[in-house]
């Protein structure tokens, strides 16, 4: 599996960083009701920085993590301020904090190969040790019911790019399937790049449980603030640490 190379992370910047750029403003309302004005903040799955670089501009130390080298060059120019780092999730040093956030599905995506709900369980409970009491926890991922029985088909296009999108759900296996072709000019004609990104799902029953074992109070979201309401099969959570 694919972990964004340099035409799909451009893609993802330019054609769909409207979710990270639209949820900003509802996830900081989430951790200053919870009474988090400042401190470090880890960003895991921090992408292109766009959250990254709103949690700075907002007066937050900021670690951002990513397993993409094409992602996190474009982090580097968007978010100089933030503390970037590569590697997985699943065994990224997690520093004492007050806040740990993952935006976009990141827990549901396997480029790492541990991944999967007992992985999932493992990386709750370290970031339950690394946020202070009262620390705040936020992340979405992936459901069943996410694509159509048949699968999906779709492009999208900007002006230097066009990406051909074929999703499926795999209910047996409980994993959705997304094959990405970018298009891109190169000299007179076009430069192609195919990914296959494998996402697991999760129910939100064993999440809450996973939250719960790993000593978070939490609660289920339907978006981020009035920017971002999520689709059907996708559903976020905010939990605290008691």
């Amino acid at each position: 599996m694919e972990a964004y190379g340099r035409d799909v992370a451009y893609v993802h910047d330019m054609g769909h960083g409207d979710f990270a750029r639209d949820a900003a403003p509802g996830v900081l309302g989430l951790m200053r009701r919870a009474g988090i004005h400042e401190g470090l903040v880890i960003d895991l799955g921090c992408g292109s920085g766009i959250w990254a670089a709103a949690l700075v501009d907002a007066g937050y130390d900021v670690i951002g993590v990513d397993q993409s080298p094409a992602l996190l060059e474009i982090a580097r120019d968007r978010a100089p301020g933030a503390q970037l780092v590569q590697g997985s999730l699943f065994d990224v040093k997690l520093p004492p904090c007050s806040a740990v956030t993952a935006l976009g599905e990141c827990f549901s995506y396997s480029v790492d190969k541990r991944a999967g709900r007992p992985a999932l369980a493992i990386v709750l409970r370290r970031i339950a040790a690394a946020l202070r009491p009262g620390g705040l926890r936020v992340f979405d991922v992936m459901t069943p019911g996410s694509e159509p029985e048949s699968g999906r088909r779709t492009w999208s296009e900007g002006p230097d790019w066009l990406l051909c999108l074929d999703a499926r759900e795999d209910p047996a296996a409980g994993t959705l399937t997304r094959r990405i072709a970018v298009f891109r000019p190169e000299d007179e004609g076009y430069r192609r790049s195919d990914e296959l990104h494998r996402l697991w799902l999760y129910s939100r029953g064993d999440a809450l449980a996973d939250l719960d074992a790993a000593g978070m109070r939490a609660r289920t979201l339907t978006g981020y603030g009035r920017r971002v309401r999520f689709r059907p099969g996708h559903i976020g959570f905010a939990a605290i640490k008691q």
